[in-house]
């Protein structure tokens, strides 16, 4: 592991979840003896490894490597620190102009949803998300290239023209898939309790969800019962939490793929303010091979322990104002 220096800085379930986390807290906590480079390692009362949290994966790292950066793993500590220096140099429309101006108020909204104000390259100093296949890109199939043409090329055909709902998919509530690599995926919160872990990720536009791993080493559900953040079971493989996804829905997709992916994802506490994480997908339908994506999920300053609801509303009059705009544009031409 590459790690830069870093800066210090459901109602029934929810009940049952609640009782059990009570009744946790009566037993004594084992003592913590994982110690790495002087940090011990939190644990919970009931002996697991504490990841809870809100946690941030702001980062300004790509999913797949950038051609100019073609042959290059990692960063140079000088070109992280100029890049952190832009970033802080340049806001963009998360300006802060004079107190109480109206940019002000504007550049104070963008900066509370925004996923790339603030953010460091990610501490890996990586140049892509990917960190296998080794050329840090994702290794579609032809045939999966193809396809995912012809939809770019109808996306391209409809961003100005748009002959329905289904043609403005960022306009529409459809939500988010795992892994949620995605900027909009700024922050999320884990919950433990002994036998079961519970995400909340919230990503902008696309709204918040649950999701809730149980680590009872229970088998997957049966093939034909689909969900749209698939089946997942989790276990902790000393101090990862390894959480094994399948049973996707067919209209859920990452990268091209479809309900045959296969997920693996590790969750590793390396110090008090850093959760690294790691995600294996596998779709023989999409990819060549399987591969591999590594990020790191921080936690924000004090006194930012707070998640800012960005839900989508499909119920206001973006949408229908579009496709009246495109229906008038119509009779003009």
């Amino acid at each position: 592991m590459h790690l830069r220096p870093l800066v210090t800085g459901l109602t029934v379930g929810f009940m049952s979840l609640l009782l059990l986390q009570i009744s946790a807290l009566t037993q004594e906590p084992p003592a913590n003896t994982d110690v790495k480079d002087g940090w011990v390692a939190d644990r919970t009362p009931w002996g697991d490894p504490d990841l809870q949290g809100i946690w941030s994966s702001k980062t300004q790292t790509p999913l797949e490597r950038p051609d100019n950066l073609a042959d290059r793993e990692f960063l140079t500590d000088d070109e992280v620190s100029t890049l952190e220096q832009q970033t802080r140099e340049n806001p963009g429309r998360d300006e802060r102009s004079e107190r109480g101006t109206v940019a002000d108020v504007e550049g104070a909204y963008n900066d509370i949803f925004s996923t790339f104000f603030g953010a460091t390259v990610v501490e890996t100093g990586r140049t892509s998300l990917i960190v296998d296949p080794p050329d840090g890109r994702v290794p579609h199939t032809a045939e999966a290239k193809a396809r995912l043409d012809k939809q770019a090329a109808r996306r391209r055909a409809t961003s100005e023209v748009a002959d329905g709902p289904e043609d403005r998919p960022s306009d529409r509530c459809t939500g988010w898939s795992l892994p949620c690599t995605s900027p909009l995926c700024a922050f999320s919160r884990i919950v433990q309790t002994p036998g079961a872990v519970t995400l909340y990720y919230e990503s902008g536009h696309w709204g918040g969800a649950y999701r809730t791993i149980p680590l009872d080493e229970r088998p997957h559900l049966p093939s034909h019962v689909r969900q749209w953040f698939g089946d997942s079971v989790g276990r902790w493989e000393s101090d990862t939490l390894v959480v094994d996804t399948t049973n996707f829905s067919a209209q859920t997709s990452f990268q091209g793929s479809n309900e045959d992916m296969h997920l693996v994802e590790r969750f590793t506490r390396v110090n008090s303010d850093l959760i690294l994480y790691g995600a294996t997908i596998e779709d023989p339908t999409t990819f060549s091979r399987p591969w591999t994506i590594e990020m790191t999920w921080s936690r924000p300053a004090e006194g930012q322990q707070l998640i800012f609801e960005s839900a989508c509303h499909e119920g206001n009059y973006a949408l229908t104002s579009i496709l009246a705009g495109a229906r008038a544009l119509e009779t003009t031409r």
